[in-house]
């Protein structure tokens, strides 16, 4: 599996050389025929789908693509074919920018060191490529912070909420109390939907693997680093803003 990758023009050229140049390696030993690796790209795009054999074909339809969502290198010979993978060599990196989405690099073979120096070779070109943002977006620890940030803010919101409602609860026993589990209940409701979209937000800001095009106007850039900046701009305000005031209410009694 491949992650966190952040990949150029340069780069999906430069892995382009790469495959063709381990593809070439493999026929080059070999008489057979039947056992030469044919290279085909799957490039998918604004919804569809395109298969092109030739990398002038799929380079057109990348630099084109409006959105591009999935870039594919294949490398198969009639034997895998046939066999369905089970006789024959293969190379496959799949590049995938959708949230949920799975990339990876498949290599197999007969020649233990061919397909050791193929794996190695693309592991490598691709490693060149890795986002440290995207790292540390999308850790395991990443859930537990967005779980923590939650509560915080919940319990700080809550309490402000509950001193503003308290006054109309005046024939309550302890107003402020009733008020905040009344509000802390409500957010512990939507939280786990609030939650669910906080998770599918950071994944659509930071996937596995995009695709930077120089194509790409530099108005989406801007206007895509700009909401990003925005988001954390107003988490952070909001959140000082809260603790502000929770550090006024709490103090009187811890002093």
């Amino acid at each position: 599996m491949v992650s966190n990758l952040v990949l150029t023009d340069e780069a999906i050229q430069e892995l382009n050389r790469v495959v063709i140049q381990r593809m070439e390696a493999h026929n080059s030993s070999t008489q057979d025929n039947a056992r030469k690796l044919s290279l085909m790209y799957v490039v998918r795009f604004d919804d569809r789908g395109y298969r092109a054999f030739s990398a002038e074909e799929a380079w057109n339809y990348y630099k084109t693509a409006n959105k591009l969502e999935r870039l594919v290198f294949e490398a198969e010979c009639p034997s895998g074919l046939q066999t369905n993978h089970m006789v024959g060599e293969q190379i496959q990196v799949r590049l995938d920018s959708a949230a949920q989405s799975a990339s990876h690099i498949i290599v197999g073979g007969d020649s233990k060191d061919w397909v050791e120096a193929t794996f190695s070779a693309l592991e490598s070109t691709l490693a060149r490529h890795k986002s440290l943002a995207t790292r540390l977006a999308r850790t395991e620890w990443t859930g537990l912070v967005v779980q923590l940030t939650g509560v915080l803010i919940g319990v700080l919101l809550c309490l402000w909420l509950a001193t503003m409602t308290a006054p109309y609860l005046k024939d309550v026993d302890y107003p402020r109390a009733v008020s905040f589990a009344l509000w802390f209940l409500v957010y512990g409701n939507l939280w786990t939907y609030l939650q669910r979209l906080g998770m599918a937000a950071i994944a659509n800001l930071f996937p596995n693997v995009r695709f930077s095009r120089e194509g790409e106007h530099w108005t989406q850039r801007l206007i895509r680093e700009g909401v990003k900046s925005l988001g954390i701009a107003i988490a952070l305000s909001i959140l000082a803003l809260l603790s502000k005031w929770a550090l006024s209410v709490i103090a009187p009694y811890i002093l």
